[in-house]
């Protein structure tokens, strides 16, 4: 509890400074209060900051995550070998995309690599090129981005190879769905595309 105090009948330079932040957290818990319920989409109590961080962009060139601040950012931490929930997300996203539900200027549609040795900037354009020209592959070396994942709450860990080399990558499933000033505030679980264009529409009216 916030203990107030005055001296002299003026409020105490305490009070003036508590004031705000009561304020700043008030307007943090109304903008999330205003992301519609939809299922299979988890909405975060709190809005959670998301550290800046580099990668390669499918072009082989480095990209910050600071870079996506000014749209809201769908992003999936997959690998392009996955052979189901990867494809059906991306799949989710390219019909998000072109559905005209949702302006495909201030969405930014990101595919980020759990798998960084077999997923190369070229490999990444390829496989991005079946879905939209417009969506963002991000990768590196796993080392690089397991402390990424760890700030999305996600995860990954590779499995044993078979005798032809051959592998897998378990990752986490959802996409997750960032608001114009970086911040964490939604997951999808395979939603509807109502819930998506609903959620993502929510974000972008809101003042970034």
């Amino acid at each position: 509890m916030v203990k107030m105090s005055r001296f002299h009948g003026r409020p105490c330079s305490s009070l003036l400074l508590v004031f705000p932040v009561m304020l700043g957290a008030l307007a943090t818990d109304l903008a999330v209060a205003q992301l519609p319920s939809y299922d299979r989409v988890r909405v975060l109590e709190q809005p959670r900051g998301i550290a800046d961080a580099e990668l390669l962009d499918h072009d082989g060139r480095p990209f910050k995550l600071s870079q996506l601040q000014g749209r809201v950012a769908l992003v999936l931490f997959g690998f392009t070998n996955c052979p189901d929930v990867c494809p059906l997300a991306m799949e989710s996203m390219q019909q998000l995309r072109e559905s005209g539900r949702v302006n495909p200027d201030e969405v930014a549609f990101v595919l980020i690599s759990v798998d960084g040795v077999r997923d190369t900037p070229p490999v990444m354009k390829d496989y991005l090129s079946r879905f939209s020209p417009d969506f963002i592959g991000l990768t590196d070396a796993p080392n690089v981005v397991k402390p990424i994942a760890r700030a999305f709450s996600a995860s990954f860990f590779k499995g044993g190879e078979g005798h032809d080399g051959h592998y897998t990558v378990s990752h986490s499933p959802q996409v997750f769905v960032i608001d114009r000033d970086g911040r964490l505030r939604a997951e999808f679980y395979t939603p509807s595309l109502e819930a998506m264009a609903g959620t993502t529409n929510a974000l972008l009216q809101e003042s970034p």
